[in-house]
């Protein structure tokens, strides 16, 4: 289970917090939705979580179902371990290749890994990894990234806009292979999205932020009961800022 407690982040001394006062739980083998407008907090908030970043004040904890005792917070070492973060791009130097960061991440031997071999054939980067990364398309990019955030296969995996870019074909491909993976192995998911097909397909639960604060948590059965659909949902929500 992840807690998030009184969670509080400014950049600048005397500046209005970019997340203020954010409190909630994920439970374990739980998808749950980060929603908002730009500049919400939703990044920050998932960097923060993933110990990317340092909360102003307030403090994340990382416990065992049922073992209270095992409760670690902040702790980096556990995050390096299992934790997983696809960011929504990549700042790699210009000559990287995939095959570089593979043999970094993995190991030279990661050619006769079938975890690895599984991975590269659901996201299609066969072809692009011997490419310099930095000449890839943005989708291709987009891809990769998603790749490396799960190789070492982390109980906790945070999505940052993870379709978002793509064709159509691969989105449907990705989506089916979260749903399934989830089901398989009993991942934790964070989703970034702007998307509502998106997280009704994939996530349990929705949190949407607002000027750094949670303005509204619902489960997806109810939002379907309520709103119809995500969409409608976050139409309605969006419609009140205009």
């Amino acid at each position: 289970m992840i807690q998030i407690k009184e969670i509080k982040k400014s950049y600048k001394k005397n500046s209005p917090n970019v997340i203020d006062d954010v409190s909630f739980e994920i439970k374990d083998g739980e998808a749950v939705a980060i929603l908002g407008a730009n500049g919400a907090g939703k990044s920050t908030l998932v960097e923060i979580i993933a110990g990317i970043i340092e909360p102003t004040s307030g403090e994340i904890a990382y416990v065992s179902e049922g073992k209270t005792s095992d409760s670690k917070k902040n702790d980096k070492d556990f995050l390096q371990k299992n934790v997983g973060i696809q960011f929504q791009s990549g700042a790699w130097p210009f000559n990287t290749m995939g095959t570089d960061l593979l043999e970094f991440f993995v190991g030279r031997k990661w050619k006769t890994n079938e975890y690895i071999t599984e991975l590269i054939n659901v996201f299609e980067i066969s072809s692009i990894l011997k490419n310099r990364i930095a000449s890839c398309s943005g989708g291709e990019q987009q891809r990769f990234n998603c790749f490396l955030s799960i190789i070492n296969n982390p109980k906790i995996l945070i999505l940052d806009e993870l379709i978002t870019g793509l064709d159509l074909k691969m989105q449907i491909k990705l989506i089916k292979f979260f749903q399934e993976l989830r089901k398989k192995s009993g991942l934790t998911l964070i989703v970034v999205s702007h998307i509502p097909e998106e997280v009704e397909q994939v996530c349990d639960r929705i949190i949407i932020l607002k000027q750094g604060k949670i303005y509204k948590q619902m489960d997806i059965t109810t939002v379907k009961k309520e709103f119809g659909s995500v969409r409608n949902l976050l139409t309605e929500f969006f419609e009140e800022q205009i």
